[in-house]
């Protein structure tokens, strides 16, 4: 089990690329802020459609939270604070998570999470891409940002 907050879903979507996220894991979920800022207010932006369809489809599932003490304090009302608390009330394996504050409350709380970048790299990994160069080129030219680009190539070997 993953919980993807909405960046990855965002970013991979945008690249014509959520499909990996089926593929790579048995189970995708995500809370209802997460399909609110994605689905709903984010209709008509590049990559809700397929996020949609995805969650139609039920490869996506959203997920409510049953245990609404969980979600840290300073994320409340947020998608990456309900990631989080969905994380620890199901007991996944990881988060998809690409908000630094985010990942550092994760890493706070014991929650295993990996970035975008990660999801891509390990999508490589497993020959279900043969270079991340031409996805992350595509992502960039929707408008999504990666640090530390260059370094992220060499060190997948591109």
């Amino acid at each position: 089990i993953v919980v993807s907050n909405s960046s990855p879903l965002i970013g991979l979507a945008k690249a014509g690329r959520l499909k990996l996220l089926r593929r790579l894991y048995s189970q995708i979920l995500v809370p209802p802020q997460v399909d609110d800022d994605v689905v709903l207010q984010g209709r008509g932006r590049a990559g809700s459609r397929a996020v949609e369809n995805a969650i139609h489809r039920r490869w996506i599932r959203v997920v409510p939270i049953q245990a609404q003490h969980l979600i840290p304090a300073r994320f409340l009302g947020t998608g990456e604070g309900e990631a989080i608390a969905l994380c620890l009330e199901r007991h996944a394996d990881f988060l998809i998570v690409d908000d630094r504050a985010a990942r550092n409350e994760s890493t706070r709380l014991n929650v295993q999470w990996v970035t975008t970048v990660g999801v891509i790299r390990d999508a490589k990994r497993r020959g279900l891409v043969r270079r991340a160069k031409p996805i992350f080129d595509q992502m960039i030219a929707h408008g999504f940002g990666i640090a530390d680009y260059d370094a992220i190539l060499r060190a997948m070997g591109e």
